[in-house]
């Protein structure tokens, strides 16, 4: 009738409202916090601080401080934020169906946000669609509002500028105990995003028109609904994989956009805040007068190894976050650069074994870490079979398959069971 009518336009309103106003704070912090950290870094506009006077910069060196290009990549991390901002806001999605994404994590009773045009601001990896909580008089609660808000990247963004200028802006000003702090907080955002974002990716399959798809029907499923796609041994056909022009394929278009434009920024920025926590510290402790070199050493060395512990089974565990993993070979190589040619303090500091053996280190994680980097990837590829080389990964219908190890390329065929199961990592042609 023309009461609901009203108040749905009413909601609707309401709405579209929340997420103009959240797109256009989250557009200005990248705005203020890039000017900033870039006018700090790279345009000295204070000549007095670290970032400004080559001698201040070499007074806080330690083994670990990276060599000076490797801060370019701030250059990195705030252009690919600008295409995230982008594509958030202003970038023209075309879709026949964005109420499906409009209604992740929203209550499906309530009214979706406003669909014309639609943005990638409806995508899941954003989260702007999770503002559309009705307010107080129309439903729902502050307190929902933000239960849904807190599960999108979209909240938090304007806490990573906040992060990032007090980092930036405390090293600067020789407060290296704040910069620390700072640096850490700055970890926990970006850990925070990136585990949203992985799960989402794990969560969702996104057919090509930007709804949601089912995941790929077991052969267990299928043999159970009476499919009749099967071969005479009574399995079902196995489906091949999608070619490389289907949005669902990795390395379509549609997948590589979504990648760069709404998860590489967030995982450079993971990467390069964990590298700042160990590097910040190892500044705090050079500062401490009665810590020894010999200390300084072993923390140094401790710090780069537990950097490539961490980045290793981040990237074998979490699957393909390669933005982390290019920060931390950047970082790394940065550090073997460095060492190369010491500067004056470092010399005076430590004894030449002392700077080879942390250069060896920085060196030989560099190398382990980009071997694993290139092994993790090539495991990736055969995972989820980019090139339809070993076969479709299928999902058993069970609910403990999932507990299974899905790395096991080859395999454990159970024939018959209950409905004729198949519990299997793959299927090989």
């Amino acid at each position: 009738n023309l009461a609901q009518q009203e108040a749905h336009e009413e909601n609707m309103a309401i709405a579209k409202s929340r997420i103009q106003n959240l797109q256009f704070f989250n557009a200005t912090s990248f705005v203020l916090a890039g000017m900033l950290t870039v006018g700090v870094v790279f345009w000295e506009v204070r000549e007095e601080g670290i970032w400004g006077a080559d001698f201040e910069w070499m007074r806080y060196q330690t083994l670990v401080t990276p060599a000076p290009y490797v801060h370019y990549i701030w250059y990195v991390i705030y252009l690919t934020q600008a295409l995230y901002i982008y594509a958030s806001i202003f970038r023209n999605k075309s879709t026949a169906n964005a109420n499906t994404h409009a209604s992740i994590n929203i209550d499906p009773s309530l009214p979706s946000p406003p669909t014309s045009p639609t943005y990638y601001a409806y995508n899941p990896l954003v989260g702007y669609n999770n503002f559309a909580i009705l307010s107080d008089n129309t439903g729902g609660t502050f307190k929902d509002l933000m239960e849904s808000a807190k599960h999108t990247v979209a909240f938090y963004y304007p806490f990573v500028g906040i992060a990032t200028v007090g980092m930036v802006y405390s090293y600067d000003a020789g407060n290296i105990g704040t910069a620390f702090f700072w640096s850490l907080v700055s970890l926990i955002l970006g850990y925070v995003i990136v585990k949203i974002q992985v799960g989402v990716m794990n969560r969702l399959y996104e057919d090509e028109d930007g709804s949601l798809a089912s995941p790929p029907i077991s052969p267990a499923s299928a043999m159970s609904h009476g499919d009749n796609n099967t071969v005479e041994s009574g399995m079902p056909d196995i489906p091949s994989p999608p070619s490389m022009d289907h949005p669902s394929h990795p390395l379509s278009h549609k997948s590589l956009s979504q990648y760069i434009y709404l998860r590489l920024p967030f995982e450079l920025f993971a990467g390069y805040a964990l590298t700042n926590v160990f590097l910040y510290f190892n500044v705090w402790l050079d500062q401490m007068d009665w810590i020894t070199p010999q200390t300084l050493l072993i923390v140094g060395n401790a710090s780069l190894v537990m950097m490539l512990v961490i980045g290793c089974v981040v990237m074998w565990r979490s699957g393909m976050l390669y933005g982390v993993g290019a920060s931390l070979i950047w970082y790394f190589v940065g550090v073997a650069v460095e060492l190369h040619t010491p500067s004056q303090p470092i010399y005076n500091e430590f004894t030449d074994e002392q700077i080879t053996a942390t250069q060896a280190t920085a060196a030989v994680a560099s190398t382990i870490f980009f071997i694993m980097f290139f092994i993790r990837m090539i495991k990736s590829i055969i995972k989820r079979n980019l090139f339809g080389c070993v076969g479709w990964k299928i999902r058993g219908a069970a609910a403990d398959d999932d507990e299974e190890d899905e790395d096991d390329i080859a395999g454990v065929v159970e024939a018959g069971g209950a409905g004729g199961e198949i519990r299997t990592g793959y299927v090989q042609a």
